[in-house]
């Protein structure tokens, strides 16, 4: 009886063995997550004039040349990194019109990324591109929210997503993309979308089924659409966003304003935080938060500072001769280096470091070398012909040159996306073009600023004010030319500048499908096109500003243009749509 018991004890003894092995006993983990996203094919930095110790400097900012450098940097310094790249890789300068996404390829194979999700304009072209183009890539694509299987190019090409470890813990992250790509952008007919929410939580259940309790979603839907979705899925830890080009933290050591702390925390069904998280645009931002988790998978802490990523050339701003300080396209900056001004150099320097909120980055030799290869290439194609103009379009008028025809041009692209009207500031429209061809380099010339399409809902009542700030941004003579008011399509409207302010605009009436016109309309509701740099209040549009849930296309206006004009013959427009009368 004895042997009996003492067998079925060491029966029992094995068997709670076998069972405790099987049990995967979570640690806690500490990592440092780095994302971007919307680079857009932006190799170079931008010029920006930022406020530097109080006086307005030009630097050089963002690009995925410096890019790399801040990779190498903060990977030398911590452990445990995932580095996520959220959509819209490609698109957006002629390095995409030259070289079809190579570079974008090139560079970031040379970075430690470790997945990245689909944008929308990804699907820009056709699918056998974005099959080429992801074949190039050494990273996973995810996206949870596509349906691929009926398309012989992209079948198989995506997964929806992808299991990472780090210290022997698993992490999931998903990948979602804006529903907006079907109307947005060309997938195709075999394509399927789906809702990002409810592809989400079932993914969401699938990697809570395997045991996974730490779990990110990488997503391009935009920042309202990561809100919803952060209080609408529980088991999300963090969303690592794109699309909406959002620039989150605090950036006000340099003149910028945010809507969004970084990260942003909401709230789950299920009562579990979840912070959000972007990083702008065109890798002018480099995010970056340290997340520490427990055992049960729940976020402890985390220590988050994005960063602005500045190179080592700086220019320093000279007032005009009026000395007003007013920006304008002649004033004038000197270099400000090392060798020729090494106090002001040095204290530039140490205010940027300082801040915290950036850092200087210089890329690396073979970097350089890559970069160099491509920028030659971008000779040839920026003196092809491809329009020409049988007249001198020329912005002596509100209703010639090249203004008009770029207007409508933005109206044509989005009106699938419902824009019914489109306005342009006339100080986005840098040069003339002279009666014959048009090459790519004259309209990267007349459009240099990369502004993108956005698209407003506002009521008629709005528009008109939006109007009148227009003109009276012209008249009261901070634009190049006071006699030009904005540049339109899609309505007409009559003006009388010697009227007192608010009462300029009048007669609005709006294009019908027909080719007709019909008054506006004070409480019915529009959709305008405009730039990025109106939108966000520029030239005193403090109306447009404040229009809540504005949806930033990413079309960049000198693309849509290009394209817009490609293999015609351009003339002055006929129709007179601004009407002056005094």
């Amino acid at each position: 009886m004895k042997r009996k018991t003492s067998f079925f004890i060491v029966l029992l003894i094995i068997a709670l063995f076998q069972v405790m092995s099987s049990i995967s006993f979570a640690e806690p983990i500490t990592f440092t997550l780095l994302h971007v996203n919307d680079t857009h094919s932006h190799l170079d930095p931008e010029t920006e004039i930022l406020p530097i110790d109080g006086n307005p400097t030009q630097v050089q900012l963002g690009g995925l040349i410096f890019l790399k450098t801040a990779l190498d940097r903060i990977s030398a310094t911590d452990n445990n990194i995932l580095f996520l790249h959220a959509g819209d890789a490609v698109q957006g300068t002629m390095y995409f019109i030259k070289f079809n996404g190579q570079t974008d390829q090139i560079y970031l194979n040379q970075m430690p990324v470790t997945a990245m999700t689909l944008g929308n304009h990804e699907f820009d072209r056709t699918s056998s591109f974005l099959a080429k183009f992801r074949d190039g890539l050494s990273f996973p694509v995810l996206c949870s929210n596509i349906e691929t299987k009926a398309d012989p190019d992209l079948k198989g090409k995506f997964v929806p997503y992808h299991i990472f470890e780090i210290q022997g813990e698993r992490i999931g992250i998903i990948g979602l993309i804006t529903p907006e790509v079907i109307t947005g952008s060309s997938p195709g007919k075999y394509l399927q979308f789906f809702s990002p929410e409810a592809r989400a939580r079932a993914a969401v259940k699938d990697l809570q089924r395997q045991g996974i309790n730490k779990i990110i979603i990488l997503s391009h839907i935009g920042i309202d659409a990561d809100i919803e979705l952060a209080r609408s899925v529980s088991g999300i830890d963090l969303i690592v966003g794109g699309h909406s080009h959002t620039l989150m933290g605090d950036f006000k050591a340099f003149g910028y304003k945010t809507e969004y702390p970084y990260p942003l925390v909401e709230t789950s069904p299920d009562g579990g935080k979840v912070l959000i998280v972007q990083a702008w645009e065109w890798a002018k931002v480099l995010g970056r938060i340290q997340l520490s988790f427990d055992g049960e998978g729940t976020i402890m802490s985390y220590n988050a500072q994005p960063l602005l990523l500045i190179g080592n050339n700086f220019g320093q701003k000279w007032q005009d001769a009026n000395h007003d300080g007013i920006v304008n396209e002649k004033d004038n900056y000197t270099p400000v280096t090392a060798q020729y001004a090494p106090d002001k150099y040095q204290s530039i320097l140490r205010y940027i470091i300082q801040s915290g909120q950036a850092g200087i980055f210089v890329p690396p030799d073979n970097m350089k070398e890559i970069y160099s290869q491509f920028a030659s290439g971008l000779l040839e194609l920026k003196n092809t012909a491809i329009a020409e103009s049988a007249d001198d379009l020329r912005r002596n008028s509100n209703n010639s040159g090249p203004g008009p025809l770029i207007a409508l041009s933005m109206l044509n692209k989005t009106s699938s996306m419902g824009a019914q009207v489109a306005l342009l500031n006339p100080g986005g429209v840098r040069t003339d073009f002279e009666a014959g061809k048009i090459t790519v380099g004259m309209v990267y010339d007349c459009l240099p600023f990369q502004g993108t399409l956005v698209l407003s809902d506002l009521s008629g009542q709005e528009l008109t004010q939006v109007l009148e700030d227009m003109v009276h941004f012209s008249i009261s003579k901070k634009a190049y030319n006071a006699n030009i008011y904005a540049y339109i399509a899609g309505f007409r409207f009559q003006l009388n500048p010697s009227l007192p302010q608010g009462s300029r605009v009048s007669h609005i009436e709006i294009k019908q499908s027909d080719g007709s016109y019909q008054p506006l309309e004070r409480n019915k509701t529009y959709r305008l096109v405009t730039n990025s740099f109106l939108a966000q209040g520029g030239d005193g549009n403090s109306v447009l500003e404040k229009i809540p849930k504005k949806q930033d296309t990413g079309l960049i206006d000198a693309d849509v243009f290009l394209e817009y004009i490609q293999g015609t013959t351009l003339k002055n427009p006929t129709e007179e749509l601004v009407l002056i009368k005094e």
